[in-house]
């Protein structure tokens, strides 16, 4: 920001955006401390912000695309429908804008998305902000000892379970109901579909939007019916905004057996990450470099954000990863700034020195400006694609990485259980080998957690076998939570590799 306001004549404005974002870092805020959880203004002044923005408009850069640009590049990249969803203003309902290729725009009126129908949406994100006081692994938790936790957790599950029921007819059947008519029948490929939820509407997991009933799952003892997600038809990626799906759709991808970098909790303490890590290796990329803690001793360095940010996009390694695995904690801040990865801290460092947060990740120019070929970043983390205030769809971990010029990234939107995450990373993984594209090899693996007989992928490691054997389907809280960003086309002919030993 403050080198745009510079290069448009704004020096003053420049100046004191910089100084009040050193005054938020002295007050601890990029270290996730004490003085920025309490004010959640202290980076940038509201005030300020508004005029930097106003000066901006003023200058016509920061106008976003026309209608017209959305639609081109979605029938460019494959997509059948890009959407905007908004909530209601006052009394009134909420909109979807849907923008389909070759066709003009459509504007949905949704009632429940208007004030009186987001009671679902506003009792989640409370739940959500209490139980994610008990889920930050760098942050003590509250003194109310492991029963609030639990019931924290409870009350959190009730309220997840509603906001599914909420937002299949609030929004994603309405907006299917106008996409899936509308797009040419090709077999096996379900439409594809991008989200922009503005604001709050960040937080839902709109590809776990239930449907209704009936859809009958497995032919074994466990076969029966289950509930129909959004996720059965539809191809979901999310984006940010309008230039920001523009940009990522006309991104080529890097093959992931390129260059793969996979990272392995350096705190030694997420037990099935290891698992998840050395397995992927073994499977399907046996040259990747390893960073963190694995026990059999694999690893390349510590995996510091210093070693890391040069590989990752637009850093300034010469062999940049094509493929960056992160099985970390990962922790939403109060403000997005500090929203982090959890990397190693060397001993002795600083505070904040293992910390790679959103700020660090967006305070340098990429390398190429973040328009060449990108890899695919996988989050294997905890609420990477979250803020825990009034959420900022703009400004997340996931969204950062996109930025910086990731063709694809796979965030969550909650606190994981890393044996699930172990789990379904592996299956993620094993439809990237089949050729699948992101964003399509996520959803193939989100259907496979829901599928009652639920076979092991070939190679799954025995200790996550283990643990879902017999145990299908994985419940809400443990499929739904990873989404996709970025290029959210299907493989191009050239197509991305995987190598499988």
């Amino acid at each position: 920001m403050p080198e745009q306001l510079e290069a448009h004549g704004e020096k003053d404005l420049a100046a004191q955006w910089r100084e009040a974002a050193r005054a938020g870092v002295d007050a601890g805020g990029d270290a996730g401390g004490d003085a920025a959880r309490k004010d959640p203004d202290t980076l940038i002044p509201s005030t300020l912000r508004r005029r930097a923005l106003r000066a901006l408009r003023t200058a016509g850069i920061a106008a976003g695309p026309g209608w017209q640009e959305v639609s081109d590049a979605a029938e460019a990249a494959g997509v059948d429908a890009v959407v905007h969803l908004l909530v209601g203003q006052g009394d009134g309902p909420g909109r979807a804008l849907v923008v389909r290729p070759g066709l003009a725009p459509l504007a949905l009126e949704l009632t429940g998305l208007g004030a009186a129908g987001r009671g679902p949406l506003d009792r989640y994100l409370d739940a959500a902000r209490d139980r994610s006081a008990f889920t930050a692994p760098d942050v003590p938790p509250p003194a109310s000892g492991r029963a609030a936790a639990e019931e924290a957790q409870a009350v959190w599950e009730a309220a997840l379970e509603e906001l599914c029921d909420w937002a299949g007819p609030a929004v994603m059947g309405p907006v299917l109901e106008v996409v899936r008519p509308g797009r040419p029948a090709r077999p096996g490929d379900p439409v594809r579909v991008v989200l922009l939820p503005a604001g709050n509407l960040g937080v839902v997991p709109w590809h776990a939007a239930r449907l209704g009933a009936g859809t009958r799952t497995g032919t074994g003892a466990g076969a029966g019916e289950r509930p129909v997600y959004a996720v059965d038809h539809a191809v979901l990626s999310y984006a940010a905004s309008g230039a920001e799906f523009v940009r990522s759709a006309a991104r080529p991808r890097l093959p992931l057996d390129g260059a793969p970098v996979l990272v392995a909790d350096p705190t030694g303490t997420l037990a099935y990450v290891e698992h998840e890590v050395e397995t992927l290796r073994a499977a399907f990329y046996p040259t990747a470099r390893c960073f963190g803690f694995l026990s059999s001793n694999g690893f390349d360095i510590d995996g510091t954000p210093d070693e890391l940010l040069p590989l990752l996009p637009g850093g300034t390694a010469e062999r940049p990863a094509t493929l960056v695995e992160f099985g970390v904690h990962g922790i939403a801040g109060d403000l997005p700034t500090v929203s982090r990865l959890l990397l190693h801290r060397p001993r002795g460092a600083a505070e904040d020195a293992g910390l790679l947060t959103v700020r660090r990740l967006l305070g340098a120019p990429a390398a190429d400006g973040g328009g060449g070929a990108g890899p695919l970043v996988v989050l294997s983390a905890c609420e990477t694609d979250l803020s825990t205030r009034d959420h900022d769809e703009t400004l997340t971990l996931t969204t950062a990485f996109v930025a910086r010029g990731a063709a694809d990234v796979i965030g969550s939107k909650w606190a994981v259980a890393d044996v699930s995450s172990a789990v379904l990373m592996y299956a993620l993984h094993h439809f990237l080998a089949d050729g699948a594209d992101p964003a399509q090899a996520l959803r193939r693996a989100q259907l496979w957690a829901l599928d009652a007989d639920w076979s092991a992928p070939p190679g799954l490691p025995g200790p996550l076998a283990v643990r879902v054997k017999g145990k299908p389907p994985l419940p809400t809280e443990a499929w739904a939570p990873f989404i996709h960003q970025g290029n959210p086309g299907p493989v191009r002919p050239e197509g991305n590799t995987v190598g499988r030993e």
